[in-house]
C-alpha cells in the first residue's frame, strides 16, 4: 500500500499523523496547519480490497437497512419510484422496499449474486462507467449507501455521480461511520479492521455542499459502532425544508464542535484510551490462559480479525473461531492458524469465555444468552474491556435496551458521552473542557 499525500476530500497536503495502531495508521487533514483543511480523519495509506459480511446475515443490521428504507420512502410519501441501493450486497436493503418499488443495486463483492430477479443488479463499483452505460440516461428517486462512504477513496467523486443520478425531487440516505462516536466508544477495532475515512458531520456538510446538495434530517444510529444518517438532496430542492430537522443538525453540529475534533488533543486522548483498551484486553487472555480456561472469539470478518491484532501474543489464548459454514469454507482466517467451528460445535465445547463484538452487543447477548446464565461468560474489549456472566447478564442487557450502550438510542452527542463517562474526547484540556 502506497501512503497517501493529500486528503481524499478537498486535495489538501496538511496532513498530520494523529493514531497510530499495529494494523493501520491514521492521518488528519490539519486546519491547524492549512486554513482550507476539512478536517477528515483518514488512513494513511491507499485503500486495499476487503471482504464484506452479507448485510441480511446479523439482525441488528437488517433493523437499520430497514429503517433507512422505511424513512427514505416516507420521504418521498410513499409514491411509485426508482430506488438504487449502493453497496447493496445480497440485497436486504432493496427487501424492505414494497414491490411498486422498481429496484436497482449494484456492490462489487460476490454477495450481489445472491439477488434474484426481483431486483436489477449489477456486480460493480459506483460510480463507473460500465453502470453509466447500462443506466443511460436513468434517474433514481431514492439512491442509498449504507456503510460505504467510510470504505471510498474518492467521496468527492463518488458523491458526484450520486447527484447525477438523483432525481430532482429525489433524496440521498447515506449512513456512515461517524467519528465522534466511534472514538468515543473507543471502536479501536474499528480503525484496526481498515477504515479509510470516519466522517464528522462538518466534514460531510462541507462536501455535500461542495457537490450541489444539501442535507435536510440527521440522525445518529449504532451501525458499525457508532455511525451518522443523513438524508441529503439537490440544493434547489426546496419541498423537504422543515425547521424541526433543521434545529435537531444544528444542535448536533454544535455539540460535535464543542469536541474540538479540528484540534489534535481528541485524537491524542483517544490513542492513550485504545492503548489501555489493548493493555486491559490482553492481561484478561493472558489471565484466562494461565487458568487453561477456553475461550472461543466469534465471528470470522475483518473486526474479529482486528481484535486478534489488538490482543498481540494474548491472542494465543483464544483457540477457535466461531461461524458458519461459508466462513470455514474460505481461506479468510488461514493466517492466525485457528480453527472455525460452528455455534453448535462451540456450545458442545463449552467454552469458559466467548469473545464478542461490541458493535453487536445486544444481539450477542440474546443469542447466547442461555450459554451465559448456564456458566458461560462473554468478553466484550470495547469501550472498556468488561466480561458479561450469570451475575450482571440482566444489568448489561439492561443497559443495551435502554441504549446507554448504543449510540443509536441517544438524542444527542452530548448524552452519548455522558453515558460513556464524560467528554473524554479532548484529552486534559481544561480550557477545552470548560467550553464544552
Amino acid at each position: 500500500m502506497k501512503k497517501v499525500t493529500e486528503c481524499r476530500a478537498c486535495g489538501s497536503k496538511a496532513l498530520t499523523p494523529v493514531i497510530s495502531f499495529s494494523g493501520a495508521d491514521y492521518v488528519l487533514c490539519d486546519p491547524t496547519r492549512h486554513a482550507r483543511a476539512c478536517g477528515l480523519l483518514q488512513s494513511a495509506q491507499s485503500t486495499h480490497d476487503r471482504p464484506f459480511e452479507a448485510s441480511s446475515r446479523h439482525p441488528s443490521n437488517r433493523d437499520h437497512l430497514r429503517a433507512m428504507a422505511t424513512e427514505a420512502l416516507e420521504l418521498l410519501s410513499g409514491r411509485d419510484c426508482a430506488a438504487l441501493d449502493i453497496g447493496a450486497s445480497d440485497g436486504a436493503l432493496l427487501s424492505y422496499y414494497p414491490r411498486w418499488v422498481e429496484r436497482f443495486g449494484v456492490d462489487p463483492s460476490e454477495h450481489i449474486d445472491e439477488i434474484g430477479a426481483w431486483a436489477w443488479s449489477a456486480k460493480a463499483a459506483f460510480p463507473s462507467g460500465e453502470l453509466d452505460h447500462a443506466f443511460g440516461d436513468k434517474t433514481f428517486d431514492i439512491i442509498t449507501a449504507a456503510s460505504v462512504l467510510e470504505h471510498v477513496a474518492a467521496p468527492r467523486a463518488f458523491l458526484a455521480g450520486v447527484k447525477a443520478r438523483l432525481a430532482p425531487d429525489g433524496i440521498f440516505a447515506l449512513e456512515t461511520v461517524y467519528a465522534p462516536s466511534v472514538l468515543s466508544k473507543n471502536a479501536v477495532d474499528c480503525f484496526e479492521a481498515g477504515l479509510t475515512a470516519a466522517y464528522s458531520l462538518s466534514v460531510l456538510e462541507w462536501i455535500i455542499r461542495a457537490e450541489g446538495m444539501k442535507v435536510v434530517k440527521g440522525s445518529l444510529t449504532a451501525k458499525e459502532g457508532g455511525s451518522i444518517r443523513l438524508f441529503i438532496t439537490h440544493q434547489d430542492n426546496n419541498d423537504l425544508d422543515f425547521d424541526p430537522w433543521s434545529e435537531r443538525l444544528a444542535r448536533l453540529w454544535d455539540e460535535e464542535n464543542a469536541l474540538a475534533l479540528r484540534a489534535h488533543q481528541p485524537y491524542q486522548s483517544f490513542e492513550q484510551r485504545a492503548a489501555g483498551v489493548a493493555a486491559s484486553f490482553a492481561g484478561l487472555l493472558n489471565k484466562f490462559r494461565e487458568r487453561g480456561q477456553t475461550v472461543h472469539i466469534l465471528g470470522a470478518d475483518e473486526n474479529t480479525a482486528a481484535l486478534l491484532r489488538l490482543a498481540g501474543a494474548s491472542a494465543r489464548a483464544v483457540s477457535a473461531i466461531v461461524d458458519s459454514h461459508a466462513a470455514r469454507e474460505s481461506d479468510r482466517h488461514a493466517q492466525s492458524g485457528l480453527a472455525i467451528i460452528s455455534e453448535t460445535e462451540s456450545r458442545a465445547a463449552e467454552p469458559d469465555f466467548l469473545i464478542a463484538p461490541a458493535r453487536f452487543k445486544r444481539e450477542m447477548l440474546e443469542r447466547w444468552r442461555d450459554t451465559i446464565l448456564l456458566g458461560g461468560s462473554m468478553i466484550f474489549a470495547t469501550p472498556q474491556p468488561h466480561v458479561v456472566d450469570a451475575s450482571n447478564y440482566a444489568v448489561e442487557y439492561g443497559k443495551t435496551i435502554a441504549g446507554n450502550d448504543d449510540p443509536g438510542g441517544a438524542e444527542t452527542l452530548r448524552s452519548i458521552l455522558a453515558a460513556a463517562g464524560g467528554l473524554r474526547l479532548v484529552a486534559d484540556n481544561k480550557k477545552i473542557q470548560k467550553s464544552a
